[in-house]
């Protein structure tokens, strides 16, 4: 493990971190501007410091601008720069189906098009970047301005999808997010770019989620090491002692494994979709319609489903108040000491989340009703809305959990509540008078 610290004051950690940009930008654009040729102007990706700094909190010791140097190295090495992509060449190739290089080329670089095909480029610093950043962090120049904030899709993690929790969400979701847009967030619909720009869109989003969790894995690795061990030190490449060959080829396989099995997750997604059964009973309507949704009623306020703890009793988002999504708990928002560090490392300011009003209409992920039943069956990851616990296949009808049925009752409530009188806005006199004229 790397030499313990002290704690440090804020001014301690402010010198430290001041320092440690100056070298890093120095070393960083040294090292890229060296392999690509270019001026300084060319986009760079950033570290992601602020995950570095939760590992140096975590293992009380500090990650010199050297373990900084290493990641930027490995990084530029496996996956490029934001104006010139790669894929690292791994057995097996588990890229194949989830990105290909054509596509990422497409999306990435300065805007323009290709002179010799006339195909688009830059279609992410174009669309994209301005809120998601050129890394992908959600720290674009218009970021702190939105609520939500956009979303940094360095951890691999993605709310609406039709994927279980701790799965990746499948190409056809993120084409539908990049086609949809989600309703009531800065995040709007591109279907206006032809197919092929979608899916260059959504090839280059898989590329940079699977380029950050690699540095985050990068950086959990790094926290593991004594201080005298390296991440992948170049000079043991050409070495002719056995020993030092055995150890280069120890740390490529390391990282190489890393990286096969992140790719991995996202080459399953397509096979991880969560089927859904038809509705044993058929789209109801009248009277039974109106017993499911007293149904739904029931259940939306009881403890199985315990929908109101978050979105209230009458679903207008007034249950939890003291919520953080995932991205959020891990600046450790109750540690305002911690807090004032990350955002020194450009994190935004946490924000509480709150739950959805369910009365006003407007679902992110969909409001077809296949779209409400993933996000009541599997949850929505990071979110803090967690998946239904559904009863097992076959069991009683006494047995813990919600059936399918139940699930769809819930539904049909949830759909309904934008319709009842409480939801309507208030007949004013001055439209009353419009109407009539």
């Amino acid at each position: 493990m790397m030499a313990p610290r002290m704690v440090e004051s804020r001014y301690n950690f402010a010198t430290r971190l001041n320092a440690r940009r100056l070298l890093l930008a120095l070393a960083v654009a040294t090292f890229v501007g060296g392999m690509a040729g270019c001026g300084p102007t060319e986009a760079r990706f950033r570290l992601n410091t602020v995950y570095m700094h939760a590992q140096e909190r975590k293992i009380n010791a500090d990650l010199d601008e050297q373990r900084e140097q290493e990641v930027a190295n490995v990084l530029s090495g496996l996956f490029g720069t934001p104006d010139a992509p790669n894929l690292p060449e791994l057995a097996g190739n588990p890229f194949a189906g989830i990105v290909e290089l054509g596509k990422l080329q497409m999306a990435a670089g300065p805007v323009g098009r290709d002179p010799e095909t006339q195909r688009p480029r830059g279609l992410y610093r174009e669309h994209c970047a301005h809120c998601h950043g050129v890394t992908g962090n959600g720290l674009g120049p218009t970021a702190s301005f939105l609520n939500p904030y956009p979303r940094d899709f360095r951890r691999g993690t993605f709310k609406f999808k039709s994927t279980k929790e701790g799965d990746r969400p499948s190409r056809e979701d993120l084409h539908k997010t990049l086609y949809d847009g989600i309703a009531g967030t800065a995040m709007p619909s591109f279907k206006l770019l032809k197919r092929d720009e979608l899916d260059a869109l959504a090839d280059y989003v898989r590329y940079l989620s699977i380029r950050g969790q690699t540095e985050r894995a990068l950086w959990e690795e790094i926290g593991a090491l004594d201080e005298d061990q390296r991440l992948l030190d170049p000079s043991l490449a050409d070495s002719t002692d056995p020993a030092k060959q055995a150890e280069y080829a120890k740390q490529l396989s390391t990282i190489r494994k890393m990286v096969t099995g992140i790719a991995e997750g996202w080459q399953i997604a397509g096979e991880q979709v969560v089927e859904i059964p038809p509705r044993a009973t058929g789209e109801l309507t009248g009277p039974a319609l109106e017993e499911s949704i007293a149904r739904g009623r029931e259940l939306f306020n009881g403890t199985t489903a315990a929908c109101s703890t978050c979105h209230g009793v009458l679903a207008v988002g007034d249950g939890r108040a003291d919520l953080y999504d995932k991205w959020t708990e891990e600046l450790e928002p109750a540690n305002p000491d911690a807090v004032a560090e990350y955002e020194a490392l450009g994190a935004l300011p946490p924000r509480v989340i709150k739950p959805r009003n369910l009365r006003s209409g407007v679902y992110r992920g969909g409001r077809r009703p296949i779209d409400l039943y993933w996000r009541i069956h599997n949850g929505i990851e990071g979110s803090g809305m967690p998946a239904a616990s559904m009863k097992p296949p076959g069991a009683a009808a006494d047995a813990k959990g919600l059936s399918e049925e139940d699930l769809w009752s819930i539904i049909d409530y949830v759909r309904s509540l934008p319709y009842e009188s409480m939801s309507q806005p208030p007949q004013q006199e001055e439209n009353k008078r419009a109407r009539a004229s």
